[in-house]
């Protein structure tokens, strides 16, 4: 033992330097590389930070922290280099970009981009080489040297796409065609004239001269365009033409063979802006698929595009669809009012004999109290034999059959009271008790009333359901099952399967704009409440009250609309008591009680729609063109004279041509400078400067030489002791081109303000000019002066920017 001791000294010392030593993975020199570096990478030098991070990891290889940091400025360090050499690539430095990407290169040979990159500005410095090799090669630009292969490929297929022409578009020499009258020619003379006089030339097809030259047909025009002059010649002649350039035209027959092998094709790509659903965009294609039996008609739904191949017409017509039917669609939103109100009154009323919990009655039990009655087990009384048998058990299992024996005997003795059958001749009325009934005097009133105001709000695109759930998830029990019989130990599981009812405000509107702002809409409103729960198989199972109404309505905007009001009126009344003694009218409120309870319920439900964007529908949409025959589409432009274009006159013998007279040169007279446009600038106008007390006022608000001016929220001030303000009059500037305003206003009359908003439509595009804003109609109220200010006008153009003008004042002098 004392041997032990001494043993036990060093053994402590040992341990003590072994726990004040270091850990081998740290080094108080790799901390300070370590901070040195976190502080150089705060600063974002990565390079220095990687430096630090990389002789911290040379002292202790096996920290963690240090290889995570070494990873990590690794790879910013790269990406940094890779970033300079693109920007140096971009500026026409290839050799500068080159070096920086070997650099990026060095520091991490695992970056991807960085060998990427190193690759492809090799190969632009090669390309550059060859280029400059060549004989009489001028020097690349800048532009020219960053440009990579990828992009000078792209480049020369944008160059190649802005080439592609379109079908030809007719452009004669002489526009209008003033008078031409031939008689009895041929087609071939007849288009050879008309296209004479135009300043074009004619192609005939061989198989259209063999069949066109048997019959002859007379033309006369009158004031028509060449245009419309050829299409009149070819319903003539049954011919079909078309434009082979600018000042070249191609004549055949018209016939569906002939339009196939002649008519040109136009591929166009149309790019839907509005639709938000594939089957929005498929709806579309079907509509024009079917009206203009266009054969290649293709949709790609990842960029909501058309793409669209057939004839000029055609397309036109696609155009024309798609412009009509890609339109942003209406929003609304409602406001929903849900107002509840529930009241309950009861009252209870007793004074009658009562026994236990009984009211308003008499229930009195006699029971059998027996004054011998037998007795089992170790009381008196007992049944001879049955001492012996407990004094007389020694064993197990006589202990056992004693024991359950005195358990029966227990339970029988509870139940009912014995007597020995020697007794049953003395059975009296001493052997029966009965507890008399006290009297019960309660009157109890209880009122409870419940209100409840909600006020939801649901924004929803038209033609879209929009859902608002306010409330909880209560969980149901739906059905259970047995997955197994337990075995020894082990207990059968029943596993339960529930669902989830959301109990609260459900709102769902399914809302229909309408152009003169009236909305309707199909309201499914669901209001619930757990009311009361109930033990079903053990399980605490929610009773849920529901109401729940769906209307189909159709209002005004803004216009408040109930859509389910329902008033409950229900009135209980319950009377108890002794038989006949209730019914006496002295003894009814000695031997009675009365109960009465009351319940009143009103719910009402408003809707107030508000369109915050309209449908919006130009002239072009509801304008009907010309599209043509049943076989054959053709769509006719309104062409007008060019300016400066010659008319042809009637065709005559060629003159000589006869040189104007010079005319005199006509005194010129210095032009004025021109005038700087007049700045624009907010009024106010006043129709009475000095009125009458009691007498009516109108200031105008208006804006002159304003440009593109889109929103007008105003904000103006007045003394209200002198003036009052009845009514607010929107001007006709906002609405000039026949497009919806909105148009809000908040009359202040207690603190002498009004604040007014006009705002146009979204995607309508501002106003330019002069024009009234609003009108302001005062009322005079007390003599004095009132000066009107214009406190706040921010107004703002289409972009949304600002449109800064001095706030005006004027001022009312009321006699």
């Amino acid at each position: 033992m004392h041997r032990f001791n001494h043993l036990r000294l060093p053994l402590a010392a040992g341990l003590a330097l072994l726990l004040a030593a270091p850990l081998p993975a740290r080094t108080r020199k790799g901390d300070r590389l370590f901070k040195e570096g976190q502080a150089v990478e705060a600063k974002n030098d990565w390079e220095k930070a990687l430096e630090f991070y990389e002789r911290a990891v040379a002292e202790d290889p096996n920290d963690a922290s240090y290889m995570m940091a070494v990873r990590r400025v690794r790879f910013l360090a790269g990406q940094a280099r890779v970033s300079q050499g693109q920007k140096l690539r971009d500026q026409g430095k290839l050799e500068e970009a080159l070096g920086e990407f070997q650099r990026a290169f060095a520091i991490d040979p695992s970056s991807m981009i960085a060998e990427q990159e190193l690759r492809l500005t090799y190969q632009m410095i090669e390309r550059e080489k060859k280029k400059a090799a060549e004989p009489g090669a001028k020097p690349s630009t800048p532009e020219e040297r960053a440009t990579t292969p990828a992009q000078a490929a792209r480049k020369e297929v944008e160059e190649r796409i802005a080439n592609y022409q379109s079908v030809p578009e007719l452009k004669p020499v002489v526009r209008q065609i003033t008078s031409l009258k031939m008689n009895n020619q041929p087609p071939r003379v007849l288009y050879e004239t008309l296209a004479k006089l135009a300043g074009l030339s004619v192609i005939f097809d061989p198989d259209y001269l063999q069949q066109a030259g048997a019959r002859n047909f007379s033309l006369e025009l009158s004031n028509a365009t060449v245009e419309d002059a050829l299409d009149y010649l070819a319903v003539l002649t049954k011919s079909f033409w078309k434009p082979l350039s600018a000042n070249a035209i191609f004549v055949t027959q018209d016939n569906i063979q002939k339009r196939r092998d002649y008519e040109d094709h136009v591929l166009k790509v149309f790019y839907l802006q509005n639709v938000t659903t594939v089957q929005e965009l498929q709806e579309i294609s079907v509509a024009i698929r079917s009206v203009v039996e266009a054969r290649r008609l293709f949709t790609y739904n990842a960029q909501n595009a058309i793409i669209v191949r057939g004839t000029a017409d055609q397309v036109a017509i696609v155009e024309k669809l798609i412009y009509d039917l890609d339109k942003p669609k209406s929003e609304v939103v409602v406001d929903v009012y849900v107002m509840e109100a529930n009241r309950a009154r009861t009252r209870d009323l007793a004074a009658a004999l009562a026994s236990g919990s009984t009211v308003g009655g008499l229930r009195t039990p006699v029971q059998f109290t027996p004054r011998n009655p037998v007795l089992f087990g170790n009381q008196s009384g007992a049944p001879a034999g049955s001492s012996n048998e407990t004094t007389g058990a020694s064993s197990t299992t006589g202990a056992s059959s004693i024991t359950g024996y005195q358990s029966l005997v227990s339970s029988t003795t509870a139940s009912q009271a014995a007597i020995s059958l020697a007794q049953l001749s003395r059975v009296s009325t001493n052997d029966f008790s009965v507890t008399l009934p006290g009297m019960l005097f309660q009157a109890i009133l209880a009122d409870r009333t419940t209100r409840v105001l909600q006020h939801p709000q649901v924004r929803t695109v038209e033609g879209q359901k929009g859902d608002l759930k306010i409330g909880d998830r209560y969980p149901y029990a739906t059905g259970s099952f047995q997955p197994g019989i337990g075995g020894v130990g082990v207990s059968p599981l029943v596993s339960t399967q529930f669902q989830f009812a959301d109990v609260g405000v459900n709102v769902n509107i399914l809302p229909k704009v309408h152009p003169n702002n009236e909305v309707s809409m199909h309201i499914e409103l669901d209001m619930s409440s757990v009311k009361d729960r109930i033990d079903v198989g053990g399980l605490s199972q929610p009773v849920i009250g529901q109401r729940k109404m769906v209307h189909d309505v159709r209002v005004k905007e803004g216009e408040v609309t109930l859509i389910g009001g329902l008033s409950v009126l229900q009135d209980t009344r319950s009377m108890s008591g002794l038989p006949g003694l209730s019914s006496i009218p002295g003894l009814r409120s000695i031997f009675g009680s009365n109960s009465t309870e009351k319940n009143q319920g009103e719910l009402m439900i408003a809707l107030i729609p508000r369109i915050v964007r309209g449908p919006v529908f130009t002239e072009s949409n509801l304008k009907g063109i010309a599209s043509g025959t049943d076989q054959q589409i053709k769509i006719s432009y309104r062409r007008s004279p060019e300016p400066g274009a010659a008319e042809a006159p009637a065709p005559q013998p060629p003159a000589a041509p006869v040189a104007p007279a010079p005319a005199a040169p006509a005194e010129t007279k210095p032009s004025p400078p021109p005038q700087p446009p007049a700045p624009p600038r907010l009024t106010l106008t006043v129709s009475e400067p000095q009125a009458r007390l009691g007498s009516t006022v109108s200031v105008t608000v208006a804006v002159e030489n304003v440009t593109d001016l889109f929103s007008a929220p105003l904000r103006l001030k007045f003394d209200p002791k002198v003036l009052r303000l009845n009514e607010v009059t929107r001007g006709d500037f906002f609405a000039r081109d026949g497009q919806n305003v909105i148009f809000t206003r908040n009359i202040q009359n207690d603190v002498g303000e009004v604040a007014v908003n006009l705002n146009r439509m979204p995607g309508t595009g501002g106003m330019s000019g002069s024009g009234v804003l609003v009108t302001l109609v005062f009322q005079t109220t007390a003599p004095g002066p009132s000066v009107i200010t214009v406190l706040d006008a921010p107004l703002k153009n289409s972009k949304l920017e600002p449109v800064n003008l001095p706030a005006p004042e004027t001022t009312i002098i009321v006699k």
